[in-house]
């Protein structure tokens, strides 16, 4: 257990998952966390749904904190850093806001803030996230270190440069997105088989699942795992057929540049000066 307090800035979705995925896992106690939203009552509503400490305000959430999560929308980020530059001097603010860049956050926040960007993906609500982490200079091994130990709370996490975070954004936080369209598309197949919606459903599922678990659990290729399950003149080489003749991953490869330009465009938005 990591004997720190924790300043929790925005208490939507995400800060929601952070602090009931350290508090699962062991990794901190509720007293150790302070949570502030966008208004007094929204904070006090959460926290104690989550049974963490509320504040009123961001600089009352910061008082006692050692390590910040920055959670709030990309509009407001800035502007909450900005403000409250004066009390994060000195602290390990980490950023779970999407598009910012680190430069500009240290911009608004000043000398002496240490920063760690992070890109988590929405599986982190069942702590079986990946997140993107990428420290900036002004972060020290040690920062790293508790970066890293906090997101294991809520899945597996893994170090990038920040000049990377829009490539993990595209495939590790669009990606879901990709996977669960195949997998609707396999459970209409399914359906249009004869099987239930619902066993359609858990087949469906099921292959993703079975695909990652090969993935996650072996050192060989996709390419390799999926020679492994394909006979010659089989039911998946047939479908696999109709899948390359589709130009199929040559789709998927466009999706994934596609939303990387998407995310380097609207990070634009948010750049100081």
């Amino acid at each position: 257990m990591l004997v720190m307090n924790i300043a929790i800035l925005g208490g939507g979705r995400m800060g929601g998952a952070l602090i009931r995925g350290m508090l699962t896992a062991g990794i901190t106690t509720g007293d150790k966390i302070t949570l502030s939203s966008s208004s007094a009552e929204k904070a006090s509503l959460a926290a104690a749904d989550l049974g963490v400490t509320p504040a009123s305000t961001n600089d009352e959430a910061l008082k006692e904190a050692s390590v910040v999560f920055l959670c709030v929308k990309p509009a407001k980020a800035l502007g909450v850093v900005e403000e409250n530059a004066i009390h994060l001097a000195g602290k390990l603010l980490i950023s779970v806001v999407a598009g910012v860049r680190s430069s500009d956050l240290l911009k608004a926040g000043g000398s002496g803030l240490r920063l760690i960007r992070s890109m988590p993906n929405t599986a982190v609500r069942l702590r079986r996230g990946i997140t993107a982490i990428a420290p900036d200079a002004s972060a020290t091994d040690d920062d790293l270190m508790t970066a890293k130990h906090l997101f294991s709370s809520v899945g597996l996490a893994v170090v990038v440069r920040e000049e990377d975070l829009d490539t993990a954004t595209a495939v590790s936080g669009s990606g879901p997105a990709f996977a669960l369209l195949m997998l609707e598309a396999l459970m209409q197949g399914g359906i249009e088989g004869g099987l239930s919606e619902e066993q359609s459903r858990i087949f469906a599922s099921g292959a993703l699942e079975a695909a990652a678990a090969l993935t996650s659990g072996s050192e060989n290729s996709p390419l390799a795992l999926r020679a492994e399950i394909t006979s010659p003149g089989g039911t998946t080489a047939a479908g696999l057929q109709v899948l390359e003749d589709s130009d199929f991953t040559t789709a998927v490869r466009s999706a994934v540049r596609a939303a990387r330009a998407r995310s380097i465009e609207l990070s634009k938005q948010f750049q100081k000066g």
